[in-house]
């Protein structure tokens, strides 16, 4: 297999600036949702589908060259390629950052995702109270067994 350093150089690149874009969509999707304005968020996801695309391209094409030497198809096998060669070993600080970017998005995107869950919740609270119904507690049997006690309060009587 020929090696083209500088096509992996581009392909690092390429994460890279994918990455940085993708982290500035997670703050602005925080941005929105802490505002709680939900009329950019589609925007947002879509613009966020479409750069993990572009991601997942890149982790194919990397699985399909790990593949071909017979190493392990995760990034440990490709920091493990990368260091094998001596053309290749300057590329291991920026794959290096690149995984750490990485693991950045992921934090960012759990702190999204836990925000709209938060939102859901609170929502379904206040549709719930307004419709006259509240949450069942979670009440324990004699036998140490949990049961939901289901009762409806009314907010307003016509």
């Amino acid at each position: 297999m020929s090696l083209d350093v500088n096509l992996l150089r581009q392909m690092i690149a390429q994460d890279s600036a994918a990455i940085a874009q993708l982290k500035q969509l997670l703050v602005r999707e925080r941005e929105q949702l802490e505002l709680r304005k939900q009329d950019e968020l589609p925007r947002i996801v879509e613009q966020k589908a479409a750069l993990l695309d572009q991601l997942n391209n890149s982790a194919r094409q990397r699985q399909q060259i790990l593949t071909t030497i017979g190493l392990a198809t995760n990034a440990q096998g490709w920091d493990l390629f990368l260091q094998r060669n001596t053309a290749t070993l300057p590329l291991r600080d920026d794959w290096k950052s690149l995984v750490s970017e990485f693991e950045d998005c992921q934090k960012m995107n759990d702190i999204n995702g836990k925000m709209i869950s938060r939102s859901q919740q609170t929502l379904n609270h206040l549709i719930n109270l307004l419709r006259g119904k509240v949450a069942a507690p979670s009440l324990y049997t004699a036998q140490g067994t949990k049961t939901q006690y289901t009762s409806s309060y009314t907010v307003a009587k016509a």
